[in-house]
């Protein structure tokens, strides 16, 4: 019982994080770029488990279990492996603004935020008041040059990402991909950074295409995510009323038991 307790108790723990994250992609359903996050768990290690008290085989003066004795096997619940993230690409939608641009194929955007390169799939791109590219929380793009200062009214991107304003060449956007995508991890404001230096060369060539006036949208299915979401609910509750029934069989087994 005792064990049952632990089982169903690491399967609503479980459950309740699957739950938020769930919550988190459903949320961000309408964020441009958005990559949905994945709550993958695995079995705790299990132990054999055999009769007490059967019979034993003596093998080179030791005692052993004879075979038949062996009952299987049993596991004491499920914990997180990981939380992964999905990074297929989302829908493309039209905006008609010539600084908006979409990736189509891998890869990301580089921008500068918080004392570093950081990654990002949302290209809503604005021109601040000193003149350079940011995105909408006012970090700047970064081009090959460095930072990218655009004047001039016709603005041009074409599919390589290589800027022009009123015909003149100004930059080439950073376009960056990674042959593991496991070397990233989620930072906020939907921006992606390296986990460590050690996964520092682990970069490749850009194979994708840029398209101007274009948003990618969220790869968040939002029937999808709602469906598990009740799924997830529901199993939640099953673990409560297996933990309530434990603790009223443990309640007998002190009270009542114990008294034969």
């Amino acid at each position: 019982m005792i064990r049952g307790l632990y089982i169903s108790a690491s399967s609503a723990v479980s459950e309740g994080k699957r739950i938020d994250t769930i919550s988190n992609n459903i949320a961000n359903a309408n964020t441009s770029g958005f990559k949905k996050d994945m709550y993958i768990t695995q079995s705790f290690p299990e132990i054999l488990t055999m009769k007490v008290g059967g019979e034993s085989l003596s093998i080179g003066g030791v005692r052993m279990p004879a075979p038949f004795n062996y009952i299987g096997t049993m596991s004491a619940g499920v914990h997180t492996s990981v939380v992964a993230t999905d990074f297929t690409q989302g829908h493309h939608d039209p905006t008609g603004n010539p600084l908006d641009v979409a990736i189509s194929g891998k890869g990301f955007l580089a921008v500068e935020a918080n004392g570093g390169e950081r990654y990002t799939r949302d290209g809503s791109f604005v021109i601040d008041a000193e003149g350079y590219l940011v995105n909408k929380d006012g970090y700047k793009v970064l081009g090959e040059k460095g930072y990218i200062k655009i004047s001039g009214e016709d603005i041009k991107i074409n599919e390589k990402g290589e800027i022009t304003s009123d015909g003149v060449l100004i930059d080439r956007l950073k376009l960056v991909d990674f042959q593991d995508y496991s070397a990233l991890m989620k930072e906020g404001d939907n921006l992606y950074t390296i986990i460590s230096q050690e996964w520092a060369d682990n970069d490749k060539a850009f194979e994708g295409t840029v398209r101007q006036a274009f948003i990618e949208g969220s790869n968040v299915n939002s029937v999808r995510e709602m469906v598990d979401m009740i799924a997830m609910l529901r199993t939640y509750e099953a673990n409560q009323r297996l933990i309530k029934a434990h603790d009223e069989l443990l309640g007998k087994a002190v009270n009542e038991v114990g008294r034969l």
